[in-house]
């Protein structure tokens, strides 16, 4: 495991997807001097109801945040404008509905 930054436990104890504290299920050491935590999303509107996630706590108190799981950024694509995007969309759109009239 590849650690680029780390994140508060607080945070990392809230649900990936609604973002409500889930609910402490286990908790157990690790060989590394970590604490290993197995939380449990309560919140019965969000997509992982009753759906668990690990958390490792490092013995600062810090929680690593794995390679590939930070906040996803894109690259600006040289030459692309607002109105060349739409018009890509566009040209998608109008070729899907082609192919559908086509079937």
């Amino acid at each position: 495991m590849t650690v680029t930054s780390t994140v508060d436990f607080e945070d990392a104890r809230r649900c990936p997807r609604c973002e409500v504290p889930g609910e402490l299920m286990s908790t157990r050491p690790s060989k590394d001097r970590s604490k290993i935590h197995i939380f449990r999303c309560q919140n019965n509107r969000c997509s992982w109801y009753n759906t668990d996630w690990v958390v490792q706590q490092l013995e600062d108190g810090t929680v690593p945040v794995r390679e590939g799981m930070e906040e996803k950024t894109f690259p600006a694509v040289p030459g692309m404008t607002q109105e060349k995007a739409a018009e890509q969309i566009q040209n998608i759109a109008d070729e899907e509905s082609r192919s559908k009239r086509g079937r």
